[in-house]
């Protein structure tokens, strides 16, 4: 009777221990851990909300008490990010970097890119859109889109030379054959919303975000400034996606250069600049990874990454802040972001050598 009881007793505790040890095993990396997510731009612009709304219901699917915390590194059109995540960010899996990849950055050797994409891992990237949109008293008055053609010099607003939103306000003008001056240095929407009010410029691009949060019910509502055309993913089949977001009188940029050039469609160089920037520069709202993290560590990210899309709550928040559904890929489904981006064309790659390209100073700082 003795051993029979000891017996049990020694069965018993071998079974407690047996659960222990198995929901030690069952437990995750990133159960109770911080995850610095790198924002490659500023504070208060779409990219930072997104990216916060986004990590907000991420975390729950990535650990048990597990945070993911925002750093925003902004600068370079979003270069500074990409080199401090790949300088400064541990390979221990705790950090990741939620924005743009900079493809252009590393395809023409811009200054300051100390990144390599080579060794970069996508967790997993979505598609936007942009709006370029005008003041209507820009001289000599911009009261419809076709407007824009009759402006002999336009004053644009953008954060650097390379980064999307400067891109996408200028390459169009290019493109169009409209005369501006470029003025860099704003470092976020909120800026950029301060200096088109203040009258300092005269045209900027926002995202999807930027024209719900800053302009579609204020200064685009009450008639202060003008929508022109939006820019939007090109997809494997040639065709640019429609977001569904904008007024169906705003439409695409390719659209409204046939309708303001009898029917035609743009050629040259610059306009397959125009289409390589829609296939690769159009899905910002991207979490990378450095690729010598552990494939565990990566491989948990995209887990995490692939059920926060099929998450109802996430799904509900991101359609009432975008205005439309979550449409991302997760892992090898959008790794040719990484791996594609310099099958370029001669004639596109020129078009963005020319729109990157620094003016030379003349003797005394003055630029040429």
């Amino acid at each position: 009777m003795k051993f029979y009881k000891s017996f049990l007793y020694t069965m018993g505790l071998l079974g407690v221990l047996s659960i222990m040890g198995i929901s030690q095993s069952k437990a995750g990396f990133y159960d109770g851990k911080d995850v610095t997510v790198i924002i490659n731009a500023g504070a208060g612009g779409g990219l930072t909300r997104t990216g916060r709304l986004f990590t907000t219901h991420m975390k729950k699917h990535l650990g048990k008490g597990a945070n993911m915390v925002i750093k925003n590194v902004a600068g370079a059109g979003g270069v500074k990010g990409m080199n401090y995540m790949a300088e400064k960010a541990k390979p221990n899996g705790l950090t990741v970097l939620w924005g743009t990849s900079q493809q252009m950055a590393q395809l023409l050797k811009l200054p300051g890119v100390r990144f390599n994409l080579s060794k970069i891992a996508v967790i997993g990237a979505g598609g936007s859109s942009y709006l370029s949109i005008a003041r209507s008293d820009f001289k000599p008055g911009i009261k419809q889109a076709s407007d824009l053609l009759k402006v002999k010099k336009m004053i644009v607003g953008g954060r650097g030379t390379s980064d999307g939103l400067g891109i996408f306000a200028r390459l169009p003008l290019d493109v169009l054959g409209v005369n501006y001056r470029y003025v860099p240095g704003y470092r976020g929407q909120p800026k950029l919303n301060a200096a088109i009010r203040a009258k300092e410029i005269g045209l900027l691009t926002t995202g999807g975000i930027g024209y719900i949060v800053f302009y579609k019910d204020t200064i685009l509502k009450s008639g202060e400034a003008k929508a022109l055309y939006y820019h939007s993913a090109l997809g494997a089949d040639g065709k640019f996606s429609d977001p569904g977001i904008y007024p169906k009188d705003v439409k695409h940029f390719l659209e409204y250069y046939k309708d303001t050039h009898g029917g035609k469609s743009p050629t040259g160089p610059l306009w397959e600049a125009y289409k390589w920037f829609s296939k690769f520069n159009s899905r910002p709202f991207g979490i990378y990874a450095r690729k010598d993290n552990s494939p565990t560590h990566i491989a948990e990210l995209r887990a995490a990454f692939r059920k926060t899309l099929s998450d109802p709550a996430f799904i509900a928040a991101w359609t009432k802040m975008v205005r439309s559904a979550p449409d991302f890929g997760v892992g090898k489904e959008v790794s040719w972001l990484l791996t594609d981006f310099d099958k370029i064309s001669p004639g596109a790659l020129a078009g963005m050598k020319k729109l990157t390209a620094r003016k030379k100073k003349k003797k005394g700082g003055k630029k040429k």
